[in-house]
C-alpha cells in the first residue's frame, strides 16, 4: 500500500473509531488496519512481549509515519490528545512500555488517545 492510501485509511479508521466511541487509540488503529493481531496485543498486555512494536507487522519508521498521521488528523479536526497510561493486565499493574528504544515522545505518541471535543453531548 502506498503513502497515500495508508493515510486515507488511517484518517477513515480513526474517524470511524471516533464516530462509534468518542475516540481513537493508536493500537486499536494498529489492530484494524492489519499491522497487529488480537493475539501479540493480548500477549504485550499481559507482560509476554516486551513493547509493543515487537508484536507489530510494521517497521518502526511506517509506525512514526502513522502515528504522525493520527497527530495531524486529529488536530485538523479538533480532536483532543488525551495521554493515557498503559498497564499490563494482572497484578502488580506494571506501566507497559511501546517502543524498544522506551523513548518518551515516541512513549508519548503511542499512548496518546484523540477524544471527539463533542462526545456526549451529541443527539
Amino acid at each position: 500500500m502506498n503513502d497515500k492510501d495508508l493515510e486515507r485509511k488511517i484518517k477513515e479508521e480513526m474517524d470511524r473509531e471516533i464516530e462509534e466511541r468518542g475516540y481513537a487509540a493508536p493500537a486499536d488503529l494498529l489492530m484494524a488496519l492489519g499491522y497487529l493481531d488480537k493475539g501479540g496485543y493480548r500477549e504485550w498486555k499481559e507482560g509476554r512481549v516486551p513493547y509493543l512494536e515487537k508484536a507489530l507487522r510494521l517497521g518502526p519508521q511506517k509506525v512514526l509515519r502513522l502515528l504522525a498521521v493520527m497527530s495531524a488528523h486529529a488536530k485538523k479536526e479538533g480532536y483532543k490528545p488525551s495521554r493515557t497510561v498503559y498497564t499490563r493486565n494482572g497484578m502488580p499493574a506494571v506501566t507497559l512500555r511501546f517502543s524498544r528504544s522506551g523513548n518518551d515522545v515516541i512513549e508519548g505518541q503511542y499512548s496518546t488517545h484523540y477524544v471527539d471535543k463533542y462526545w456526549g453531548s451529541r443527539d
